[in-house]
């Protein structure tokens, strides 16, 4: 259950909203309604409201024209009173074009949504419906003690802002962005339809690479979130004979390559590897192996896929992939780390953290998937020249497969 405050001064458009709201699954009971913004600060004074939709142009009083701006001062408002209980989730709804540009980079700033409202348009209804979705499954996840409840279904994180996060944000997934008061981490959460069910999903980028940040990033997420399938996308290198650029690695198994013991062996360092693998949950393998095996599909990701392309067929490879703690561009540190493996597909910075952080987390466990694309061949010739296309690629396999993973998961 969730409570809704709409404020707004058009009676025919609050109606509209109300019919989207209801046909959401919120009661009618659950929909709050005021026509000002003394009005609005009265209901959030009484009551907890989990999502606000408010009209950027509105009253300050009963008895007063509209003010143009009146819904950002509320704004404003509400983060200077401590006394008042304000909503979880805000989201700007105007059906003014001019108002979008004037006062977009106000709700941005205030870390909250801004969205066009068209009688002619159900655009804005998928993006009420999108954050409907997101504020339900967000509520669900906050129970977790009983060890069983989920909250969104698909969680996805990325080592870097940079191309990595961008190939993220590419994704048809209605993304929206989310700030949580606690936690300067910024989200994206979306939503995946298949069929009639609508998927939700939440994304967000490590400050910075390695095994231990993105470790603490996925902790938070699993924490807050409760996602049933963890992913990870991005970039790594490839071993060059078993491997093309731009070519998929899901990993399976994942270790930490620098994990061992330094001993001495004729007064010279001598490391002693010790691995711990993570394999790849056995059904979600299986379900990602299917889709795979569609040619189509790969060929539609090359395609759809930005970046410098090489000429190459696009191919997915299931196999081992080692996380260690340095970018590496030398052959024989590749060639080191695939004495730990004779199938050593690729080497990357953060996989086994993520992997690692999803197994020993709380219940309900995600299942964990990693997915990373080869953008060189960590050696003396690495080049950034095709990471826009591998970060792509990884991100588009998710995307396209993400339905049918879910879907599963049911």
């Amino acid at each position: 259950m969730i409570k809704v405050l709409v404020v707004e001064d058009d009676t025919t458009k609050y109606g509209k909203i109300h019919n989207v709201l209801t046909q959401t699954g919120v009661k009618s009971g659950d929909i709050f309604h005021a026509v000002t913004a003394a009005n609005a600060m009265v209901e959030m004074g009484a009551h907890h409201f989990d999502l606000m939709l408010l009209d950027v142009n509105i009253p300050r009083r009963l008895g007063e024209s509209v003010h143009r701006g009146g819904g950002v001062e509320l704004l404003d408002e509400l983060h200077r009173d401590g006394t008042i209980f304000r909503p979880r989730y805000i989201v700007g709804l105007t059906a003014f074009e001019d108002v979008v540009a004037e006062f977009g980079d106000k709700f941005t700033d205030l870390l909250w949504t801004l969205i066009y409202y068209a009688d002619n348009s159900d655009h804005w209804i998928s993006q009420v419906t999108s954050r409907i979705e997101y504020v339900r499954a967000a509520k669900n996840s906050e129970n977790f003690s009983d060890g069983k409840t989920y909250g969104v279904d698909l969680a996805v994180v990325c080592a870097l802002e940079g191309v990595e996060f961008e190939a993220l944000r590419g994704l048809d997934f209605g993304w929206q962005p989310l700030r949580l008061s606690h936690d300067e981490t910024r989200y994206l959460a979306g939503t995946l339809s298949s069929g009639a069910r609508i998927h939700s999903v939440v994304a967000a980028a490590a400050p910075r690479m390695g095994m231990a940040s993105s470790a603490v990033l996925v902790s938070k997420v699993i924490a807050q979130f409760r996602p049933r399938i963890l992913a990870m996308v991005g970039i790594c290198a490839g071993r060059i004979e078993k491997t093309n650029l731009g070519d998929i690695i899901v990993a399976d198994p994942t270790w930490d390559w620098g994990s061992g013991k330094i001993s001495s062996v004729n007064d010279q360092p001598h490391f002693q590897p010790s691995p711990h693998h993570i394999e790849l949950d056995t059904d979600i393998c299986a379900q990602l192996k299917d889709c795979c095996s569609d040619v189509g599909l790969l060929a539609r990701i090359k395609k759809e896929a930005r970046g410098a392309k090489p000429s190459n067929d696009l191919r997915v490879h299931f196999g081992p992939l080692a996380s260690g703690a340095a970018v590496v561009a030398n052959a024989d540190t590749f060639i080191s780390v695939l004495a730990q493996h004779r199938n050593l597909l690729g080497i990357e910075m953060e996989a086994y953290g993520v992997a690692l952080a999803c197994k020993g987390s709380g219940k309900p466990r995600p299942r964990c998937l990693i997915i990373k694309s080869v953008c060189d061949y960590a050696d003396k010739d690495k080049a950034d020249d095709h990471q826009e296309y591998a970060a792509n690629t990884s991100a588009l396999l998710l995307y396209h497969t993400a339905s049918h993973l879910l879907r599963e998961q049911h």
